[in-house]
């Protein structure tokens, strides 16, 4: 049975992971995502943690990939500011206000499989500065043919172990057998 598992085709499941990136006052945290570590349905995680006072954070997002980041496939996460203001109940006072953004890596957010190219916006005391940031993410295959370890002892199924266990048992009970009726056949002595 182990070893059945083992030749066929499996399907690996893929959970659904979110990435931090921490926006700061310097800069993203990490300052790109290389290739190996997202793949489509992930997420990327955006968050404002810089202390300094009215420092808002946005990425924008080149979903068409023509460099520019105004088309109109084109998205940004919104501005995201240190903190939110609260009322009494807890409640944002406006709506609007945002600390953090997710981006879903997916077709249908317009994002296909590859390098994503992104600009980390820092708005701070009237001014604005763009720093390039990117994402590649892969293609989520499920399905990996997967071969057995040529230096791994061969292991047996369930379906062997059955046969071998049965065929023990018969080899036991032939020699008991054996055993047996030579003792009825063969004369006894009288000493």
């Amino acid at each position: 049975m182990v070893l059945g598992l083992l030749a066929t085709p499996m399907a690996m499941a893929h959970d659904q992971k979110e990435y931090t990136v921490i926006l700061g006052s310097q800069g993203a945290t990490p300052s790109s995502i290389d290739d190996g570590i997202l793949v489509e349905t992930d997420s990327i995680f955006f968050r404002n943690h810089d202390s300094r006072t009215n420092a808002s954070h946005r990425i924008l997002i080149d979903a068409d990939a023509d460099g520019a980041f105004q088309g109109v496939d084109d998205f940004d996460t919104g501005w995201m500011e240190t903190s939110c203001e609260l009322n009494e109940t807890g409640h944002k006072v406006d709506d609007s206000c945002q600390t953090s953004a997710t981006v879903l890596l997916a077709p249908e957010n317009g994002l296909l499989p590859g390098n994503i190219s992104m600009m980390h916006q820092l708005a701070i005391d009237g001014t604005v500065t763009d720093t390039p940031f990117y994402a590649v993410f892969s293609i989520d295959d499920h399905s990996q043919q997967t071969t057995p370890n040529p230096t791994a002892p061969e292991t047996q199924t369930e379906g062997d172990d059955s046969e071998s266990l049965l065929r023990g048992i018969a080899v036991i009970a032939a020699g008991v057998s054996i055993l047996l009726a030579s003792r009825l056949i063969s004369p006894r002595s009288n000493n």
